[in-house]
């Protein structure tokens, strides 16, 4: 394989680390910059949402490499983001070789994950504090508290059974706001009466918040492309939390109080 084949497949690599992990366009232009500076190549990239087009050129030779790298999927993965900014820092000034990138690009891939279970539990526990908040002075607000936690981990379950059967992410969040409400709205006829907070706060969970922040900042700085389309899936995905609240709300009824 040839030296500038090898470092445009590493850059291709940063950018799906970066960008499956949650990064804006312009954190992932900055990363990938500051290695193939360091490498002694220069890169011009365009970002559209499920691809990457990478060109390389070698500074010495003046030779080019085009390398497309698809993206199936976008998550949240803010330590790889960190562990790929702090190694490009690395890369800069201590000139690492091409093979030390390659492992530590490698590391940071394999690395573990979050632990979903504390995952749920935390993001349960905020979906309740949230109704707590919601519920201020509220004599009733520990038992909507209790509600939404509820709601909320067993929307997250709903949801991971779907996606382990590779549902579609839109009905999947759908159906994630469909359970949480549901189980609102069981209590709801089980004679609860303060189920407003916990109603409201049981699928703020959901807001895809990453796409949304990411989109407008990939605007704000000149991606247009790759802006836009995040926008258009976050508020998509917004759509699809709506028809699920609704969804639940057509099923068991709603009384306004």
């Amino acid at each position: 394989m040839r030296a500038i084949e090898r470092v445009a497949q590493l850059l291709a690599e940063i950018n799906f680390v970066l960008f499956t992990g949650g990064a804006n366009t312009r954190r992932v232009l900055r990363n990938t910059t500051r290695i193939a500076e360091a490498l002694n190549y220069h890169c011009d990239i365009f970002y559209s949402y499920s691809a990457i087009i990478i060109t390389v050129y070698d500074n010495a030779t003046k030779e080019k490499e085009t390398i497309v790298k698809s993206i199936p999927h976008h998550g949240v993965n803010f330590n790889a983001i960190s562990d790929i900014s702090i190694l490009s820092w690395r890369v800069l000034e201590k000139k690492l070789p091409i093979e030390v990138i390659e492992r530590e690009v490698a590391y940071i891939k394999q690395k573990s994950h979050y632990n979903m279970y504390l995952m749920w539990f935390f993001v349960s526990l905020a979906g309740g504090s949230l109704a707590y908040i919601f519920g201020g002075d509220n004599h009733n607000s520990y038992l909507e508290m209790g509600i939404s936690f509820l709601a909320t981990l067993t929307g997250l379950a709903g949801r991971r059974l779907l996606q382990l059967r590779k549902f579609n992410v839109f009905i999947c969040w759908a159906w994630a706001a469909f359970v949480s409400v549901s189980v609102v709205n069981a209590f709801r006829l089980m004679g609860v009466e303060e189920y407003k907070n916990a109603l409201a706060a049981c699928v703020l969970w959901l807001i895809p918040g990453v796409p949304l922040i990411n989109g407008f900042i990939d605007m704000l700085t000149g991606y247009m492309v790759s802006g836009m389309a995040k926008l258009a899936y976050a508020l998509m995905l917004v759509f699809m939390i709506s028809i699920g609240f609704y969804l639940s709300l057509f099923v068991f009824g709603y009384e306004l109080l």
